[in-house]
């Protein structure tokens, strides 16, 4: 009973005493097959680095993306398991290159997040945060499957954030935003991510697709968006490798996993706290037919 009243409380949930709450009911260490192969998009610093990091340790070989050519560079040269392919999620027409170089997958952790300060759009008219975080993503998803470098029964982990429970979707600001405020749209290009799970499950059946949301981390990214809150939580935060716990079981674990889930801490959760979050079929469906466009339309 205690557990579920700090749960509820959500900030002795997602703070690091949540987290050392959580743990002790893990009860299964990460096991990787050898010779297994991950993607991480976003991986050269915090949770995506933490996650490749110790994939790296299991025996996986790990390809990162970034956008940070000095960090990823220092980064493959320190792993001989590790590759880097400097990549900006919102240049769509740079995903092939990539997809020729991986060899087949095993896992896909689609991490890459970041928040420009003001609005701007990629070469499609997308705003940079939905065009990397959200339309990047699929796209890259599918030009993998297509290539036949996405295994059947792959797994593929969104990596969402806490801060969607506090937002509705709204896909009127994917093109234009008069209004655009940075951390709005990180928490609305997250929660379409989550709200269109069951349409990626649909999308990719062959594989595994789920969701996850670290809580509040301690990485370079929240320092720099949010530097008020990093601040206000210092010593409450998790580490980025804790943050990454739940991509790392959801990639290793034997328990059967339901596509088309969200999970935290190891646990399937529900995508909505409050009851004005909760997803418009009409606005998920526009959406779909969104990313279904841009990806006919490359």
């Amino acid at each position: 009973m205690w557990n579920k009243i700090l749960d509820a409380s959500i900030f002795w949930s997602f703070d690091l005493s949540g987290y050392l709450r959580h743990e002790k009911d893990f009860n299964e260490a990460y096991s990787f097959p050898k010779e297994s192969r991950a993607l991480i998009t976003g991986g050269t610093s915090g949770i995506g680095q933490a996650a490749a990091l110790e994939l790296i340790k299991q025996g996986v070989q790990v390809t990162i993306t970034g956008r940070n050519l000095i960090r990823g560079e220092a980064l493959e040269k320190s792993y001989p398991d590790l590759k880097f392919k400097q990549m900006d999620m919102a240049e769509w027409s740079d995903f092939d290159a990539l997809v020729n170089q991986v060899d087949p997958l095993d896992y896909l952790v689609l991490n890459a997040g970041g928040m420009p300060e003001k609005f701007n759009t990629n070469k499609q008219g997308v705003e940079l945060q939905f065009a990397s975080q959200l339309f990047g993503h699929y796209i890259l998803t599918h030009k993998l499957v297509r290539a036949g470098k996405l295994k059947s029964g792959a797994r593929i982990v969104w990596v969402t954030s806490g801060g969607m429970y506090l937002k509705a979707l709204d896909i009127k600001t994917i093109f234009k935003n008069q209004k655009y405020n940075k951390v709005d749209t990180y928490a609305n290009v997250k929660r379409a991510q989550v709200t269109l799970l069951p349409f990626f499950k649909k999308e990719f059946p062959d594989q595994i697709v789920t969701a996850m949301h670290p809580g509040w981390a301690a990485t370079p990214g929240v320092d720099e968006a949010i530097p008020e809150f990093a601040k206000k939580m210092s010593g409450r935060l998790r580490t980025p490798l804790q943050g990454a716990d739940t991509i790392l079981w959801l990639l290793s674990t034997k328990k059967k996993i339901e596509s088309g889930e969200l999970y935290f801490d190891r646990k399937k959760v529900s995508p909505h706290f409050f009851w004005f979050t909760k997803k418009s079929s009409t606005q998920s469906n526009k959406l779909q037919e969104l990313l279904k466009k841009q990806l006919i339309d490359l």
